[in-house]
Order: structure tokens, then sequence, then C-alpha cells
């Protein structure tokens, strides 16, 4: 689907100098996220690296990967731990280093672009990059054909290249910050820095305030979703690490009428009106109609946040990283404060 770009991707064993073991092929995502606060084996001189991913591969490198090729969706929460890689790629790249939202504090002047939306994965320039490490995301940690960006018949060429490894974008999104802070750990960060205190402290504390804000205005009812020229797409809460994360801090979040796993229930234009609400938090990727346009759209018009004015954007490409968590805790904090009942 255009709004999220999921693609479906194939899985297999790499056998190069470097090892990948252990796929749990069968796992759940329940018990993928449980294993989120697992400890990570940490390289030393003589026993080589290893990392185990949330889909359940264990990567073993003779040594600790320097040369790190990553997509923007986990490039961004790894930028603000420490890591620098050495390339990008994926649906949110491009070629002039413009990597939207999902991008959070990226230099695009230090990165070489391997992929973009267009053609989110570009072998050629992967292998130039010659990365000891391939990280991506997946949306499904309990199939092993979901690796985000990558297409299932590119999969076994880019393992080719290099082992990747696979971080979890849904479940919690506090607790996949804490992976990604383990993962940056394995890989060399110091996760100990003034900085990341600092930016521990301020997370903490926006959930604090986030909290407490939800527990005064919970009458407010809140819609997360993207809508285009053609369709409608409603958020459904516990597939978006995001929402689910703010769901459990009180958050009063419309839940649409969507299979779990779904990620979005889909309406026609039509039906704009099926979840009236006090709120719309609305997707800013490219292609959605932007919140100055609800008033004017022919479906949003009538809707109650629409005619109040309280239609504000939300980034689908939540950065999982203290500072990128704080800031959107900070964005819902604020929008809750300032908003009205109005249904």
């Amino acid at each position: 689907m255009g709004s999220r770009n999921r693609v479906p991707v194939g899985s297999r064993t790499v056998a190069t100098r470097r090892r990948v073991l252990g796929m749990a092929a069968g796992m759940t995502t329940t018990f993928a996220l449980a294993r989120a606060g697992m400890a990570h084996q940490a390289a030393t001189p003589t026993t080589g690296w290893s990392f185990t991913d949330d889909k359940g591969v264990t990567v073993e490198l003779d040594q600790r990967p320097e040369r790190l090729l990553i997509d923007v969706n986990a490039a961004a929460p790894l930028w603000d731990f420490g890591i620098r890689p050495v390339g990008v790629f994926g649906w949110n790249a491009s070629e002039t280093g413009d990597f939207g939202d999902a991008g959070g504090n990226i230099d695009p002047t230090t990165v070489e672009v391997a992929g973009n939306a267009s053609e989110p994965v570009q072998l050629e320039k992967m292998a130039a990059v010659d990365p000891d490490l391939i990280i991506t995301v997946t949306w499904t940690p309990d199939n092993p054909n979901d690796y985000w960006s990558i297409e299932e018949s590119l999969l076994p060429q880019v393992q080719d290249i290099a082992p990747i490894i696979a971080m979890s974008a849904t479940g919690r999104a506090d607790v996949n910050t804490e992976r990604f802070a383990e993962l940056a750990a394995a890989l060399g960060a110091d996760v100990d820095t003034p900085e990341l205190a600092e930016a521990r402290e301020r997370y903490e504390a926006a959930k604090r305030d986030l909290e407490s804000t939800a527990a005064e205005r919970s009458d407010l009812q809140v819609l997360f979703l993207y809508v285009d020229s053609e369709l409608l797409y409603i958020a459904n809460p516990p597939d978006w690490a995001d929402l689910a994360f703010y769901q459990a801090a009180g958050v009063n979040i419309v839940v649409p009428d969507a299979e779990p796993g779904s990620f979005w229930e889909e309406l026609s234009l039509e039906q704009a009106l099926t979840y009236p609400a006090d709120i719309i938090m609305s997707s800013s990727r490219p292609g959605t109609v932007p919140p100055e346009e609800f008033a004017t759209h022919p479906s949003f018009g009538a809707h109650p946040a629409s005619q109040a004015g309280q239609v504000v954007p939300w980034n689908q490409d939540f950065i999982m990283s203290y500072q990128g968590m704080a800031a959107a805790m900070e964005h819902l904090t604020t929008t809750l404060n300032e908003s009205e009942k109005v249904t």
C-alpha cells in the first residue's frame, strides 16, 4: 500500500565469511518483543561480534562491523545514538538527500544513497558502499519474509552483499527504542554520553507530561490517519508502535474496525465521517492531504476536527530514539492541551 509502502520479502542464510544463524521462522510477534531486553553478545578481539535481531536471527562476524548500510527508518534512531552509516537506502531516501520526516537528524551530506523511493534497493550502489552489515526494520518480526524496503526478489542478492539485521518497528515504541540503544552499543557507540543522558531525561519528562495530560484530557478522541486522493486509511493503534505506546500512556485513540496486523482500515473518501473525533493526526508522508486543506476537502470539510481546525501532522515514520520519541510526545501533548472537545 502506498501509505506505508510495506514490501514482502524472502529470507535465506548467507554463506560467506559472515555467518547468519538461528532463524526462528515460527516465532510470534509477542515473543519477538518479549525478547526486547535480551542482552547482545558484545564484540571482543578474540571471539568476534554477534547480535540477535528482532526476527531471532543472530549475525556473527569476525569483528565488529564498521561500514554500515542502513535503511533510513533504522538509520535515524541509530544516528541519534551515535552511529554514523556510510550509506542509506530505502523507501524514505532520495538522491537529493531529502529523507523527509523519517530522516530525523541524519546529515545527508555524509552518507551515500544506495536506494530511494523509486528504487529502494539499488544493488550496484549497495555493493559499491562495500558494507560489513545492512540494517533495516521489520513490521512483522514473526514473518521471515518481511524486510522493510527490500523486495523478496532482490533479497538473495542483497544478502550476498552483506548480512542483514532487522529491528522491530511494531509492538511498543518504548521497547523498540531500548533495542536500538542496545544495537548502537553493540556497534560501538558510547551510549553513556552526557548528550544522551540529557536526551533520555527529556524523553522521560515528555512521557510523564503526556501521561498527565492524557489523564486530564481523556475526553478528547484522537484519530490517526493517512488520506490520499482516492482512499482513507485509519490507523489501527495496536499495530503501530508509537500509537500503542501513546495508548499505554492513556491517550484516547480511536480504534477502527480493522483486523489485527492490518495496520489500517481502508475506507472510501465518502466515508470520512465514519469516525468522528476531536483531533485528527494526519500522516506527514508525501502524497497525503495536508492539514491546511482539510477544511476545503470535499469529504473532510464536515468532520468535527476539521471544522474546529484541530488537524495536525503525524510523523508516520516515528523515530525510535530518545530524541525522536521525545519530540513526538511533546507534539502530541501540546496538541491535547491546545484542543477543545467538539464531539
